[in-house]
């Protein structure tokens, strides 16, 4: 019953069958329908892009379906009972990278005059599929029919959800700052919730976050509104408080930035001299203390204080753009757990992803982090396998890149973990073009022109994805002068055989795509080819077939 692509009028078809089905279904037999995370992950990957406007038939579908009991929540899921192929992913993963790409395709520009009608129309379509999937991810947010009057309140309902993805959570929070501030019927602002209040469960199932998750969600939402953590609720319960009786960590857990954020607050909790916070405070009381240049580990050299950009566009890294401090150096006491935790061998990639997430401020656990996913997706042994890897795993690297854009080290590992990750492209909406991987591997070969280890892998990472994504990855990386990056990195690395072999590997893939928007050939890339070449003739055999291409 998948509607004909491309045919809003199938579409409409297609669903007002599917709609009334599922009506007589849930109306006449609700309880033999097992409405269950499995049943709607498989619903939601099936689903077309919606171009109807304002509200399509896919997001009248999975309203009744919402409105009829269907879980709103990924928190608790039995992993046991889906398919091999869904596990490590989610429905709101999901649908943000879908939501990401269509976005994407919206403000796509095409080779010629934009302003012409087929050009309007395609961005119009995917205009209107982006605002459907995003209706469809604040429907799945809302709490159960019990907690209607709440719905509303979307921050909330990411932060109660008990698993919202990070670049999802930060978009949702960057495009809704005030709600941030906006305490609900309970008194709570999202603070509280993410505080530990109102504790998921399910039946006789406590939903257990992956590590690190707790802290990424306080930060984000104290960075938005800091003054958070001095507000109590209905029942004068502040949001530390709520973190201490949940059990969360002093660092990992988020209680550590609660406190810096509003020191008087521990006061409320009432700790006995025994509790083990009060060793965590009386610990790091001291290291600030006696603090000095020989106790801070500097893991990455020539880290500086500038401040580095975060993307939190809708291009799978967040939101928008904004600033956060890079530390020069790193205290051991709030970075040592992340950096070990990370290493740990078989670590699960989503406890790798949040923990990267919630110290994207250290340089050392992104280098590291980076390793363990490319490790991760070299492991697989198939594109389903690498699939599972790339799921979170792309938009963190990226992530991590546009955070230490002056870290070689940073960006070395990310081109190694992208170029592992490159061959889930396309897959369950996995977009190294709508992520902004592209984009940022060819800023960072421009960041690092001199550093031939990262120009190697930069190079390897454009032809692996662009192999992966065809013409479509050839002109993205054409648009964000990636052959510019390509020739140039040539030229400066004339006598390094790997950087050679790579560029022109990479010039091979991108211009072997007939229908592929190609700039033209520059008298400087001809003589680069060629003096590459003559050079390195076992290396570089294919620059001639580039030149043809080019011409």
């Amino acid at each position: 019953m998948l509607a004909e692509e491309g045919n809003p009028d199938s579409t409409s078809a297609s669903f007002s069958f599917r709609i009334e089905t599922a009506r007589l279904l849930l109306e006449n037999d609700l309880d033999s329908i097992v409405l269950e995370e499995k049943t709607l992950y498989h619903i939601v990957e099936s689903l077309p892009d919606d171009a109807e406007s304002p509200l399509g038939p896919t997001v009248k579908l999975m309203k009744l379906l919402v409105d009829q009991g269907m879980p709103t929540q990924s928190a608790v899921k039995d992993d046991s009972r889906r398919s091999p192929e869904t596990i490590g992913d989610d429905v709101f993963a999901l649908l943000y990278r879908r939501f990401v790409r269509q976005f994407d395709q919206s403000e796509r520009f095409f080779e010629g005059d934009n302003s012409r009608e087929e050009v309007v129309q395609h961005r119009r379509k995917f205009k209107n599929a982006a605002v459907n999937t995003f209706n469809i991810l604040e429907l799945l947010l809302r709490r159960p029919r019990v907690c209607l009057e709440q719905d509303e309140q979307l921050v909330h309902n990411a932060v109660r959800v008990g698993f919202c993805p990070p670049d999802l959570l930060r978009y949702i929070v960057e495009t809704n700052l005030d709600a941030v501030a906006e305490p609900d019927i309970k008194g709570n602002i999202p603070l509280h919730y993410a505080s530990g209040y109102d504790i998921i469960t399910s039946r006789t199932l406590k939903f257990s976050s992956p590590e690190f998750y707790s802290k990424y969600v306080i930060d984000e939402l104290l960075y938005a509104y800091p003054e958070g953590a001095g507000v109590t609720n209905a029942d004068g319960n502040l949001p530390i408080v709520l973190a201490i009786e949940s059990g969360k960590k002093w660092i990992g857990g988020g209680i550590r930035s609660l406190h810096e954020a509003y020191p008087t607050g521990i006061e409320q909790a009432h700790l006995s001299e025994q509790h083990p916070l009060i060793n965590a405070m009386s610990f790091q009381s001291q290291e600030d203390e006696s603090i000095d240049q020989s106790e801070i580990a500097e893991l990455l050299e020539g880290q500086d204080d500038r401040e580095g950009t975060i993307a939190t566009g809708v291009d799978g890294g967040g939101g928008r753009r904004r600033k956060r401090r890079q530390r020069r150096k790193i205290n051991k006491d709030e970075s040592h757990d992340a950096i070990m935790f990370v290493q740990k061998p078989g670590v699960a990639v989503r406890d790798v992803v949040t923990t990267m997430w919630a110290n994207e401020e250290d340089g050392g656990v992104q280098m590291l982090g980076c390793s363990a996913l490319e490790i991760a997706a070299k492991a697989a042994t198939c594109e389903e396998g690498v699939s599972f890897v790339a799921l979170l795993g792309v938009t963190t690297v990226v992530n991590a890149m546009k955070n230490h854009p002056n870290e070689p080290a940073v960006q070395e590992k990310a081109c190694a973990a992208l170029t592992a990750m490159a061959p889930a492209d396309g897959i369950r909406e996995v977009s190294f073009a709508a992520s902004g991987a592209i984009s940022t591997v060819v800023s960072a070969m421009q960041a690092h022109l001199s550093d031939a280890t990262v120009q190697k892998e930069a190079c390897r990472a454009l032809r692996c994805i662009a192999a992966k994504g065809g013409a479509e990855s050839a002109t993205v990386v054409a648009s964000v002068s990636g052959f510019t990056a390509l020739v140039n990195s040539m030229g400066s690395h004339p006598r390094d055989n790997s950087v050679q072999l790579e560029a022109c590997a990479a010039l091979d893939v991108l211009t072997s795509f007939h229908d592929a928007y190609l700039p033209e050939l520059h008298e400087q890339t001809e003589v680069l080819l060629r003096s590459a070449m003559n050079k390195f003739p076992d290396d570089c055999p294919q620059a001639d077939a580039i030149l043809s291409r080019l011409r």
